[in-house]
């Protein structure tokens, strides 16, 4: 508080300030305080929220501060000296003023205390209400993707590889933000090799495709990941002297162009192969069957490398299963809390498929479980995460069973049964390969089917989170001559909603790598 400068000056005697001790002086008292203020404007600070000043018997006193009431998680209320009021300020922001608040830190819309439910506060055609399009995005803000799409086959197929590398097949797809980025395989020159070439958002392959691998040995594959700005993938190679199949990776850009030399990952006796990949968020995770644990024995287990985002490996090969019984084809998926992977063996005495979830560091969580059937040979098996829960599926290839159909079952988090094992298609042919591609509050499954005849073709429909359908099956590959010989679907979301398709087909008298979409349209 200011001092009044109003000052009552008297003289002081200068004997009083002598070293009274050393003269044998007293020193007198001074008489009272100088006064603080004479007016309440004396004591005036200027400012608001601290209170009112006031000078009582020549002493300023201060005012009590402003108590701002109603405070909660989602707003705090507090005296602002410009307003000279109380004012709230919420706790939450709006950065796209689309006039929705992004939830709190550490919450999601519609979660308790979230206090904003703006499920993306950068885009201001993302918000509650916002009208859903075909996209790919929750626009309304309702945790659901392209709310009540229908997914068409347009009918319209290309050939992927070229027409020398044949016979070939397909690797992998992702879309990379401008374009769909697709790997494959096939023979040149009595060699195969991993392949790699771009189509664009409507179907058009690109003028030229990339050679990946180089070496005159056979590679096989590759599985694709994509982390936002650069393309893991990983194939089967048996350039090493010993001959045998190993794994190996690399890291690709959007054109396909390779970002270092090829790097080995498995090193052991033996075939390693079937390799899969899934990026976390932080770092590339490989999986694949390996047969150094028991080579000249025809026994696989299943083992997996962690590989960071510049593609430096992380702790050596880890082993995830120990069943001499051959583990084979491993899937694998990953959600914030962990990661799961299915894969089929025979401990049980015919083949089926097993499930068991890991830390994100690879650390086990849950015993084996077997998911499928005791009187199935089930194979194939695919998994995914799909918003709360595992989703898997796989076919039924026992001779003696009455149907050879596509199956489906669901895990909780943390691997517990949610669906119990059930038929996902019910035709008189023979359903194959199946293929998941999770969409929130459904999935969508596309796979192999003879019901026509003696030749398949690729259909597809869609299932909510219980694979209950809500879709009629759909053909996705005819030509004018009928079925096309199609197998081995593999999906990924595209632009606008759509789906793409990369699938082997021999429509052309050769077994070779094609491509389609499913268009994604929203009912008004």
């Amino acid at each position: 508080m200011p001092v009044s400068t109003r000052w009552r000056l008297g003289l002081l005697p200068w004997a009083l300030l002598g070293c009274g001790a050393r003269t044998g002086l007293e020193v007198r008292d001074a008489g009272p305080l100088p006064p603080q203020c004479v007016t309440d404007q004396d004591c005036d600070d200027r400012a608001f929220c601290n209170g009112q000043e006031s000078c009582q018997e020549e002493r300023c006193v201060p005012g009590a501060p402003l108590v701002c009431l109603g405070s909660t998680a989602c707003s705090t209320v507090a005296c602002d000296e410009e307003a000279r009021a109380c004012r709230t300020t919420p706790a939450t922001e709006d950065r796209d003023r689309d006039g929705f608040r992004a939830p709190r830190a550490g919450t999601s819309p519609g979660a308790p205390d979230r206090c904003g439910d703006d499920c993306d506060d950068g885009d201001p055609e993302v918000h509650p209400g916002a009208v859903e399009r075909c996209n790919g995005v929750d626009d309304d803000c309702n945790g659901i993707i392209d709310d009540n799409a229908t997914l068409t086959p347009t009918g319209e197929a290309v050939r992927v590889s070229e027409a020398a590398v044949a016979p070939s097949g397909p690797g992998g797809v992702q879309w990379t933000g401008s374009r769909y980025g697709v790997s494959y395989w096939g023979y040149d020159s009595g060699r195969a090799h991993v392949y790699f070439r771009q189509i664009d958002r409507t179907g058009a392959p690109s003028a030229m495709q990339q050679q990946v691998t180089t070496t005159p040995n056979d590679a096989f594959g590759a599985a694709l990941a994509w982390n936002g700005r650069v393309l893991g993938a990983v194939w089967q190679d048996r350039r090493d002297p010993s001959g045998g199949y190993e794994i190996y990776f690399n890291r690709l850009t959007p054109e396909g162009e390779r970002l270092g030399p090829d790097q080995r990952i498995s090193f052991a006796r033996g075939f390693s192969v079937n390799p899969a990949i899934v990026w976390t968020g932080e770092e590339f995770l490989l999986v694949w069957q390996d047969e150094r644990d028991s080579v000249g024995e025809g026994g696989y287990e299943i083992y997996a490398q962690r590989v960071d985002a510049e593609g430096r490996l992380i702790q050596p090969n880890q082993r995830l299963t120990r069943e001499p019984s051959n583990s084979e084809a491993p899937s694998v998926a990953v959600h914030d809390g962990g990661v799961a992977v299915a894969w089929m063996d025979g401990r049980s005495g015919r083949r089926a498929v097993w499930f068991a979830t890991f830390t994100r560091g690879l650390t086990r969580v849950t015993v084996d479980r077997q998911v499928s059937p005791v009187n199935q040979s089930a194979v194939a098996p695919q998994l995914v995460w799909n918003r709360d829960r595992w989703m898997l599926a796989w076919y039924d290839d026992d001779e003696a069973s009455p149907d050879h159909e596509l199956w489906g079952a669901t895990r909780d988090a943390s691997g517990n049964p949610l669906v119990a094992a059930r038929r996902l298609t019910t035709d008189a042919g023979f359903s194959r390969y199946p293929s998941l591609l999770p969409l929130g509050d459904r999935v969508l499954v596309a796979w192999a089917d003879d019901r026509d005849g003696a030749q398949y073709s690729l259909w597809a429909r869609v299932f909510n989170t219980d694979f209950s359908p809500l879709s009629a099956e759909s053909r996705v590959t005819r030509t004018a001559m009928g079925p096309t010989a199609s197998v081995y679907p593999s999906l990924a979301r595209g632009p606008e909603g759509d789906v793409g398709v990369l699938f082997r087909d021999q429509r052309e008298g050769r077994i070779q790598a094609w491509f389609t979409r499913l268009r994604c349209a929203i009912p008004r």
